[in-house]
Parts: C-alpha cells; structure tokens; sequence
C-alpha cells in the first residue's frame, strides 16, 4: 500500500508560501478585511504548527481551509465592527460611478454579513461568495451537510430580509428567500 503523499520536509516555507493568496482570500471573505493581517497570520501559525502532523488524508488545501474556518471563528467572537476601507476592484475602471457603488454594497453586505450568527455566516461564505457545494462546505466547517444546508438557508432569509429595501443591494436578493 501506497503511503499518503506528505509536506515536503525540506521545504514547508514554501509550501506556506504558496498557501498565503487563498488564505488571504478565504479570510477576506470570512471576516473582511479589518483584521486581516492578523488573521492570516494566525492561520499561518495553525498550518505550519499542522504540517508535520499532515498525513495526505485530504488535500493541504481542504485542511488549510479548515483552520482558516477555525481563526474566522475566533475572531467572530472579538470583532464587533469591520473597517472596510481596503475593498478589491470588482468592476470596470472606467466607470467612477460603478466602483463607488460596488464599494458601497461590499460594505453593506460585509455589515449584513457581521449582523448574522457565525455559523451562518460561514456557511453563506462559503457556498454563496466561494461557491462551494453544501456538502463540500460542510467537511471544511467539520459539520454535517444537512446542518450546513439549514444554516445556508436561514443566512439567505436573514440576508434577504436586512437588504431587501437595501438600494444597493436589492438587486441581488431573490424574493422568496425573503420570506
């Protein structure tokens, strides 16, 4: 039998290394970018504390992912209140107009988002803005894919029901999940 494929011993920095965009980006969309900085370096501590323990079981990815869940977690609990003045560019930059109101309805939503329980707000983040499956979301938050589809739900009615007069924002909400 095969042995599971491991860390690379010689080199885990550069594995780290590798790991930094998508954990930048996971923690963005978890918990903004208020706490960035810190959070990512939390979740860099956890997973190279993790690699010699990484046994190849799952991809380094889908783990990494686990303990970025772990870190938004905790600062769930510490942060009332998302800064968000570092926002990406999400549309054309010829028009002043359209980026404004982008910012704008990021800011909302990560406001919105602030407003919900945790779990919810995983699992929207993680189904809605990252686009995976509720199953898929469920291994990475370490719960059941049923428990994962009610907390989805329930995220969407909650959302919907904040934004629904949101001018922003309004757009976007589907109307039966206002309900």
């Amino acid at each position: 039998m095969n042995e599971p494929a491991r860390v690379p011993d010689d080199d885990p920095d550069a594995v780290l290394r590798a790991l930094v965009p998508q954990i930048r980006g996971w923690l963005y969309r978890l918990i903004g970018p208020s706490d960035l900085d810190d959070a990512t370096q939390e979740a860099l501590v956890e997973i190279a504390r993790f690699l010699p323990r990484f046994e190849g079981r799952s991809s380094l990815a889908t783990a990494a992912h686990r303990i970025v869940v772990r870190v938004a977690y905790r600062y769930f609990r510490t942060t009332n209140e998302t800064s968000l003045e570092l926002v990406p560019e999400l549309v054309d930059p010829e028009s002043l107009e359209s980026q404004m109101m982008a910012r704008e309805a990021l800011t909302r939503l990560h406001r919105s988002l602030q407003r919900i329980p945790a779990k919810r707000r995983i699992a929207f983040v993680l189904c809605a803005i990252e686009g995976m499956t509720p199953t898929e979301a469920a291994r990475v938050a370490n719960t059941t894919a049923i428990a994962m589809r009610c907390r989805l739900l329930y995220a969407r009615r909650e959302l919907a029901r904040m934004l629904e007069h949101d001018p922003y924002l309004s757009r976007w909400i589907d109307r039966k999940d206002a309900r």
